[in-house]
């Protein structure tokens, strides 16, 4: 019988939880975050590469001023 300490990897959250945890990141806090995509506005942005962002879902290219106005905070 394993452990309940012991994590399993087998599983596509296992995978997560052990992804997160190789470069650091607390597994349980990380993994388990949920996205709320019905809410108004963006949740997200993705990095162009010349220092500008694509936002998420809208697809406004912003600079990272921008960017930081209209992502939540995080805690």
């Amino acid at each position: 019988m394993m452990e309940a300490s012991m994590a399993t990897y087998s599983d596509a959250l296992g995978q997560k939880r052990m992804m997160a945890t190789s470069v650091g990141l607390d597994s349980e806090h990380w993994v388990s975050r949920a996205v709320n995509v019905d809410a108004a506005g963006d949740y997200g942005a993705d990095p162009i590469g010349d220092g500008t962002f694509r936002m998420v879902p809208s697809g406004d290219i912003v600079d990272l001023a921008e960017r930081m106005r209209r992502l939540p905070v995080r805690r």
